[in-house]
């Protein structure tokens, strides 16, 4: 079983695009605030509106310089687990895992992955099969029910 790609693109450039769409929509709110419609009227040009959505644009790209590098493409088996960033491959086996858990309010089930003996976090997704109940997250893909029935066997 293998992390769903497209989840994991869409997660890990999803800072990128919002980052770029508020510096976008700052550099228009200045030189063209006619284009932005408030309360059915024409916004007027303002460094306010163009400094926040500045300021969020680059919050936003900042959190994704921090975040790319952690997420990665996992495979798991029964007696390893295959990491996979870009062309490089890592197989470890389940004993290697330190820790292994899953990051709440993230949508499709989100996993936090710790190998002993490196500082690196790693993050990975399943598919898009989940249980959602006030923000809380059950995964219920067959990679789901792999990483508990692993867990509970391991103490992880």
């Amino acid at each position: 079983m293998e992390s769903n790609n497209l989840y994991n693109k869409t997660l890990k450039y999803l800072f990128l695009g919002l980052g770029i769409i508020m510096l976008i929509t700052s550099i228009l709110s200045w030189f063209f605030p006619e284009l932005f419609w408030v309360n059915g009227e024409k916004m007027e040009q303002s460094i306010v509106t163009t400094l926040v959505f500045g300021m969020i644009g680059i919050v936003c790209f900042l959190i994704f310089i921090a975040i790319k590098d952690k997420f990665l493409i996992v495979k798991l088996g029964g007696q390893s687990v295959t990491i996979k960033n870009g062309d490089n491959e890592r197989k470890i086996n389940w004993m290697e895992v330190e820790s292994l858990s899953l990051i709440q309010f993230v949508y499709p089930p989100l996993y936090k992955l710790k190998v002993k003996g490196d500082n690196k976090v790693y993050w990975f997704n399943t598919e898009n099969q989940f249980i959602n109940a006030g923000g809380f997250t059950s995964d219920t893909s067959e990679m789901g029910y792999l990483i508990k029935k692993k867990k509970r066997e391991l103490g992880i």
